[in-house]
């Protein structure tokens, strides 16, 4: 057997600990070697071989216990940073999933072949926004995957307070297309959510109130499912109209982005 083959046959198990453990290595080749040396009767080399291997030995000890603090002293940290973020972000959710409610609402009474208003105003579609994240110190002790589901739900609010401001009432523009492109910008920005709610494990930290309540993400996808409930029927509605008039099918009064 080759020595690449007999490298190979090694467990990568074991490899691995050996590259991330060298003092415990060299301290053990050291010990081997020193029982060589005493079997031949060389007892100052034996001595010196033992005593570099206690040397090391005692080093690789020393490293990780430095080890296990710091990964006790990370992990102490990321639980005390989701434990502070997790309120404002369990909030801003909630918010968005009220969104997405009433745009849906306001859609269905839009989309009806006679319209019917209802009393929300520009206000009541606006996202709540964090007031830790980005600038509090907890955000830096977070692993990157929680921060980039941050990044991208947070974003995410962004995009639905500005179509908001720009769109609202705007001159020129149905009122059921606006609601429609708010109701896709809801549902983008829960469906971020969603990954934020896994990550920060949510669910734990705010259990529903009673078990009919519903955990958020039951909630979410709730409103998820009744917003594409909504966009069937109109286009069920938007079908049906054209084939009792007769006529071909002609561009629909919103398109699905």
């Amino acid at each position: 057997m080759t020595e690449s083959n007999s490298v190979e046959c090694v467990p990568k198990s074991i490899v691995r600990y050996i590259k991330e453990n060298p003092h415990m290595a060299v301290s053990v080749a050291l010990f081997c070697g020193g029982g060589l040396a005493l079997q031949r009767d060389v007892t100052s080399l034996a001595g010196s071989l033992f005593g570099a291997g206690g040397a090391l030995l005692g080093a690789w000890i020393t490293e990780l216990n430095k080890r296990r603090s710091e990964a006790e002293e990370k992990e102490k940290k990321e639980t005390g940073a989701v434990a502070a973020l997790a309120p404002e972000l369990q909030h801003t959710i909630e918010r968005v999933q009220y969104i997405l409610d009433r745009s849906t609402v306001n859609f269905s009474c839009e989309s009806a072949v006679e319209s019917v208003k209802t009393n929300d105003q520009q206000a009541d579609f606006r996202p709540y926004f964090p007031t830790l994240y980005p600038s509090a110190s907890q955000v830096r002790d977070l692993p990157d995957k929680k921060v980039i589901a941050l990044i991208r739900y947070y974003d995410s609010l962004n995009e639905i307070s500005h179509y908001v401001d720009d769109w609202w009432e705007r001159e020129g523009q149905l009122a059921v297309n606006i609601f429609n492109m708010l109701m896709h910008a809801a549902e983008k920005s829960l469906r971020l959510g969603l990954i934020c709610v896994r990550e920060f494990d949510l669910e734990a930290h705010f259990p529903p109130p009673h078990e009919s309540y519903g955990t958020l993400t039951s909630r979410i996808e709730r409103s998820l499912s009744h917003a594409s409930q909504a966009h069937k029927r109109h286009l069920d509605r938007a079908e049906a109209l054209d084939l009792k008039s007769g006529k071909s099918k002609e561009p629909m009064p919103f398109r699905k982005y």
